[in-house]
């Protein structure tokens, strides 16, 4: 019995392929110690051409989505002293130019909205072609005094280092 069910099981598998996932996840020190987390809901557009080059990239999250595993904390990020989400309920980003860098690698230029304050920064984008699809891969870092996020806290970290991946299908 515990034989056919793992065959199905192995079936199943194969046949629906794995589970790709986006994700939109950060770390940061505060008091030496690194805490880590993720936002739930957001939406990654990207746009390529016809040789499968990079034409534009965008995203937006829901600030209030932040997870960061104690709900007490993600409570207080909630709050005007960090992301202030009744006023400013998104964070965006939006490429303003693309260079290509290598067959896989991109420098994207773009604008990144977080709590009413706009920047212009420069972040890596790789592509990989996956199963059905491609794969996208970004880890750059933000200082969070830019965007007025946490205040002038001198026990927190400003380099915010953040990792996006993002999964679509031809």
């Amino acid at each position: 019995m515990k034989i056919r069910f793992v065959v199905a099981f192995l079936v199943c598998l194969s046949l629906t392929g794995f589970a790709q996932k986006s994700s939109v996840d950060f770390e940061i020190k505060n008091v030496g110690i690194t805490v880590d987390g993720h936002f739930n809901t957001f939406v990654i557009n990207v746009e390529l051409g016809s040789n499968a080059e990079l034409k534009t990239i965008s995203g937006k999250i829901t600030a209030s989505s932040i997870e960061t595993g104690i709900d007490s904390r993600d409570e207080h990020l909630l709050e005007e002293d960090y992301f202030h989400v009744e006023k400013h309920k998104y964070i965006t980003l939006k490429s303003t130019s693309i260079t290509k860098t290598s067959p896989s690698k991109y420098s994207v230029k773009a604008t990144l909205s977080i709590k009413g304050k706009t920047k212009n920064i420069t972040i890596p984008v790789m592509i990989q072609k996956v199963d059905g699809g491609h794969k996208f891969t970004s880890d750059f870092e933000i200082n969070r005094r830019d965007f007025d996020v946490g205040g002038g806290s001198f026990v927190m970290s400003k380099t915010v280092k953040i990792y996006v991946t993002h999964y679509q299908k031809l």
